[in-house]
C-alpha cells in the first residue's frame, strides 16, 4: 500500500479536537499536534518542522472552530510539515491580501500583486483607515503595533473568529470558516515548489490503525457546532 492511501486512511481515523489535550493513541488530537506526530515529533502543538506564522493562525482558528469545519483541518497536517522554510515573510504578504478580500475593502484598498513592495505594515495602515470604523478595530490596531507577521496571523485569526461569532445567519458563519481555510490553503502553499515532500513518518500511522474509524463520544455541542471556546 502506497504512502499516500496510508496517510488517508489514517486521517480518516483522526479526530481534530480543540486546545492541546489530546491522545495520538486514541487518534484524538488538535491540528499542530497531528502535525508533530505525523512528523516523528514529540507531543506538542508547536512543532518545529512548521512555520510559526502557519501556527499562530491555524491554533487559534483550530481551537475555535465548530466541529464539522474542524475535521477539514486534517489534510493540511501533511501539507504544514516542511513549511518552516524562512517564508513567513512571503506568508505575511499573501495573509494581508486575505484579509482586505475577507474584510470586503474597497478596490483601492486591495493589495494588488503589480503594487510595488512598500512594506507590510503599510499595507495594513491603508486597510485600517477603511476599517477604522468597524467594531473589529482593536484587532487590526494589535496587528499594527508590531511588525511580527505571527502576531499578524494571530489577529488574522481572532477577527476570523469574531466575524464567525456575530455572523447574521448560518451561512454567513460557514463563508467565515470557508475563509479560514482558503487562507490556510494559501499559507501552505507558500514555498511549495521548492519544499521537499513532506516527511510523514510511515511507522506513525500503523499507530492510528486501531483508533475508531467513527466517534461516538462526540459531544451534541460539539456535532452541532456551537462554540466551545471564548478566544484566548
Amino acid at each position: 500500500m502506497n504512502l499516500d492511501l496510508r496517510l488517508q486512511r489514517a486521517l480518516d481515523r483522526v479526530e481534530l479536537v480543540s486546545g492541546t489535550i489530546g491522545n495520538p493513541g486514541e487518534g484524538r488530537m488538535c491540528l499542530m499536534s497531528l502535525v508533530a506526530f505525523l512528523a516523528g515529533e514529540e507531543h506538542s502543538d508547536a512543532p518545529s518542522c512548521a512555520s510559526p506564522l502557519i501556527q499562530a493562525f491555524a491554533i487559534r482558528i483550530n481551537d475555535n472552530m465548530p466541529y464539522w469545519a474542524r475535521q477539514r483541518l486534517k489534510l493540511f497536517a501533511p501539507r504544514i510539515i516542511g513549511t518552516n522554510d524562512g517564508l513567513d515573510e512571503m506568508r505575511a504578504e499573501v495573509l494581508c491580501q486575505a484579509l482586505a478580500v475577507l474584510t470586503n475593502a474597497p478596490d483601492q484598498y486591495r493589495i494588488k500583486p503589480t503594487e510595488p513592495p512598500r512594506g507590510r505594515r503599510f499595507k495594513l495602515l491603508r486597510l485600517w483607515r477603511w476599517l477604522r470604523k468597524s467594531p473589529d478595530q482593536r484587532l487590526f490596531d494589535c496587528a499594527l503595533s508590531s511588525d511580527d507577521g505571527i502576531n499578524m496571523a494571530s489577529h488574522a485569526a481572532r477577527l476570523i473568529v469574531q466575524l464567525a461569532r456575530s455572523a447574521p445567519s448560518t451561512r454567513a458563519q460557514e463563508n467565515c470558516w470557508n475563509a479560514a481555510i482558503g487562507i490556510l490553503d494559501r499559507l501552505c502553499d507558500v514555498g511549495t515548489p521548492i519544499r521537499r515532500k513532506a516527511g510523514v513518518q510511515a511507522e506513525h500511522l500503523v499507530s492510528l490503525a486501531g483508533a475508531p474509524s467513527s466517534r461516538e463520544d462526540v459531544s451534541a455541542g460539539e456535532k452541532s457546532g456551537l462554540p466551545l471556546h471564548l478566544l484566548h
